[in-house]
């Protein structure tokens, strides 16, 4: 267990409360996306560093690699009481040094139009010899004495854009090819 959080839960069936989408899937690709591997240091918190990162960029992936949040805050799925989803989230976790095992990041835009990180990450935490993860919040997390190695794939074709979801009734994060310009 972490933190008095159940970390195992029986199967259960799920319905959104909302019409059912035709597709489930939205995919975009993009050939001439750019890779690279990025290096946050330490004391950065991740919403910044990865949108520094993004620079020009209108969307990005990351894959967490391994490095150290000194400060590592995030939330788990939970059953929604209200009905009004399916699930929603726990209370905010923090802990402090947690070793970073793996995660993803994709930097995009928010409903309101500002930059927009969703990332969920697993992590070890040495001074409880525990394992956890979950969805991070990237403004409160900060980077670590180790730095935070990610590899990183940037977008100039491709926004990804939070809009609301009928189907979940949640803001959701989806590529949409952008139009260029005649």
């Amino acid at each position: 267990m972490i933190a008095g959080v159940a970390t195992r839960f029986e199967p259960r069936a799920l319905r959104h409360p909302g019409p059912a989408a035709t597709s489930r899937l939205v995919t975009a690709s993009e050939p001439s996306a750019r890779a690279a591997l990025v290096v946050l240091p330490t004391g950065v918190d991740l919403l910044s560093g990865l949108v520094d990162a993004a620079g020009e960029a209108p969307a990005a992936v990351f894959t967490l690699l391994s490095g150290e949040l000194s400060r590592c805050v995030h939330c788990l799925a939970a059953p929604d009481a209200t009905g009004r989803t399916v699930a929603t989230y726990t209370d905010w976790l923090s802990f402090a040094d947690a070793k970073v095992l793996g995660g993803s990041a994709t930097i995009g835009w928010s409903v309101d139009g500002a930059r927009m990180v969703h990332s969920h990450a697993w992590f070890a935490l040495p001074a409880s010899g525990t394992l956890g993860g979950g969805h991070l919040d990237p403004a409160r997390c900060i980077v670590g004495r180790e730095g935070l190695r990610l590899r990183a794939t940037f977008f100039e074709q491709i926004d990804v854009r939070q809009s609301p979801d009928l189907e979940t009734n949640h803001a959701v994060f989806a590529p949409a090819t952008k139009v260029k310009a005649a």
